[in-house]
């Protein structure tokens, strides 16, 4: 002997055989367990603008709320498990934005703000129909960065960052306890809304596809990517959204709320 152990080579094939089996079964599981994409429109924000990462997009103040749009799920999209949405922040650490002394000294900082997601049945002439699922949670949120004072002045304040940005700070928000635990429709209408806020300067508007460039004497924006279209699931109606639970049109597409909704069969 060579002091080397023997190897069974056909046990070895077996075994290695066996352990891919279950990789491949517990990564199904995992997958099954996170849920499936049905509708998603994440990937028609712009990520860089003015060759800077964006950091800020258009979006639906509170006074609009309930805001959100139709959409069509992909097919037999399933139970709903979780929505992961983007947000725009305008709460600062201290001061207000609009007056130009937003100062948030500490980056990453975060503040609690409750928003409620629902999904709707289409009703007749698009209404409003039977709600679906619904899920209100209390989120950890960015505080808005500080005033940049080099920038331009607008009607909105001065903006922060690099790019000058006057509106919020884009965030991203995961609602995971819907109920009832429903199966989706092929075709829902998705709401956004929030509850009222012990500080009136807490401010947190839902996203929408189109970004903020720039300020020239009008704010000017930076379009969707991809035309606007969903990576899963179909616009049915892309230049009319619900504003204050009224449909509407957007004045144009590229306006509808941002989001991902995930479903398990």
């Amino acid at each position: 002997m060579n002091g080397k152990i023997p190897v069974n080579r056909t046990w070895l094939a077996a075994a290695v055989g066996v352990i891919a089996v279950m990789a491949l079964a517990i990564s199904a599981a995992g997958a099954s367990a996170a849920g499936k994409v049905v509708y998603s429109d994440l990937n028609t924000v712009p990520t860089m603008v003015n060759g800077h990462p964006n950091q800020d997009t258009y979006s639906a103040a509170p006074f609009e709320f309930p805001f959100g749009g139709i959409v069509e799920f992909s097919h037999r999209p399933g139970v709903i498990k979780s929505l992961i949405a983007q947000v725009d922040s305008f709460t600062c650490e201290h001061g207000v934005y609009q007056l130009e002394n937003c100062f948030t000294p500490h980056l990453g900082k975060k503040f609690s703000y409750k928003l409620t997601a629902s999904v709707y049945e289409v009703g007749a002439g698009n209404a409003l129909g039977a709600l679906v699922a619904s899920s209100t949670e209390t989120f950890k949120i960015p505080y808005r960065p500080s005033t940049n004072v080099e920038c331009p002045p607008t009607p909105e304040g001065k903006g922060f960052g690099v790019n000058c940005d006057v509106g919020g700070y884009l965030a991203t928000v995961k609602f995971k306890h819907f109920f009832p635990a429903a199966v989706l429709p092929e075709k829902a209408i998705v709401m956004f809304t929030d509850t009222e806020s012990d500080n009136p300067n807490d401010v947190v508007n839902i996203g929408v596809q189109t970004s903020y460039k720039e300020w020239d004497g009008e704010f000017v924006p930076d379009p969707p990517l991809d035309g606007g279209v969903p990576s899963v699931g179909v616009i049915p109606f892309p230049e009319d959204t619900y504003v204050r639970g009224e449909l509407q049109s957007a004045g144009g597409a590229g306006y509808q709320p941002v989001f991902q909704v995930l479903a398990k069969p």
